[in-house]
C-alpha cells in the first residue's frame, strides 16, 4: 500500500481536531472560579464557560485586543459602585451585558452563531458532535463555545495577580464562600478594583469583543 495515499476526509478532520486540542495555548494560572463550567453542566441545555474561554481572553490582552466601550461593556447593578465588600460574606454580584441606556443594544453575535448552526446541513452537524466526543474523550476537554462569556476581576493596585477572578457565562452570581473568604483574607481596609470583559463567542473562538468599561468599579474590603 502506497505511504502517499489519501487519509479519507473524516480521518483528515479528526487529525486536524486532535492537533488543535493537543496544541492548546498555555494557562499559566487560570481563573479562581469558572461559572458556569462546562463540564459540570449540560452545554447544550445552559450557557458555559471553560478554561479554554479564559485562555482566549488573555490572548486577547496580551493583543491589545479589549476594547475600552461605554455601551458595549457590562453594566454593574449590584453591589454598588464604592460600596464596602465583607470578606467573611460572598455578596451576590449582578450586571448586565451591556449598558442599557445605549440607544443601539444588540446582540449580534450569539443570534449570528444560532443561524450558522440552523443553517448547517445535517452532515455537517453530526461530524462536529462526533469529533466533539471524541476529544472530549481524549483530553477531557469541552466542545467549542458559541455564546457570551465575562472575565470578572477584582485587583489591587500594585498587585500582578487579581486578588479574586471568576470566568462567568451568567450575569449574576454569588462566588463560592470559601474562596472569597481566602481571597479576601488579611485585606482589611485595602481598595479594590473590579473590572468585567465581555466577549462574543462563535465555535470557541472571540468573534467580538472583548469589550470592558472606560473606568474600573472601586470596592473597600470590610464588613
Amino acid at each position: 500500500m502506497s505511504a502517499n495515499r489519501r487519509l479519507p476526509r473524516f480521518g483528515l478532520l479528526f487529525l486536524v481536531a486532535a492537533a488543535a486540542c493537543s496544541s492548546k495555548a498555555p494557562n499559566a494560572a487560570g481563573a479562581d472560579e469558572y461559572i458556569l463550567n462546562c463540564e459540570g453542566v449540560d452545554g447544550g441545555a445552559v450557557p458555559v464557560t471553560s478554561d479554554e474561554n479564559f485562555t482566549k481572553f488573555i490572548e486577547a490582552e496580551s493583543a491589545q485586543k479589549v476594547v475600552k466601550d461605554p455601551c458595549q461593556s457590562p453594566l454593574l447593578t449590584a453591589p454598588a459602585d464604592g460600596s464596602r465588600l465583607d470578606p467573611a460574606h460572598a455578596p451576590t454580584f449582578t450586571f448586565s451585558a451591556t449598558h442599557p441606556t445605549c440607544a443601539l443594544h444588540r446582540n449580534p453575535g450569539t443570534r449570528f452563531g444560532q443561524l450558522l448552526r440552523e443553517d448547517r446541513p445535517r452532515w455537517s452537524k453530526a461530524l462536529e458532535s462526533s469529533l466533539a466526543l471524541v476529544i472530549k474523550a481524549a483530553e477531557a476537554h469541552c466542545g467549542a463555545i458559541t455564546g457570551e462569556n465575562y472575565l470578572f476581576r477584582l485587583a489591587h493596585a500594585g498587585e500582578k495577580d487579581p486578588v479574586y477572578s471568576a470566568i462567568l457565562s451568567v450575569t449574576s452570581f454569588t462566588p463560592d464562600a470559601a474562596i472569597w473568604q481566602k481571597a479576601l483574607a488579611g485585606r482589611q481596609g485595602q481598595s479594590l478594583t473590579l473590572t468585567i470583559e465581555r466577549a462574543i463567542f462563535l465555535r470557541g473562538d472571540i468573534s467580538q469583543g472583548p469589550w470592558v468599561q472606560t473606568q474600573p468599579y472601586t470596592f473597600t474590603v470590610g464588613p
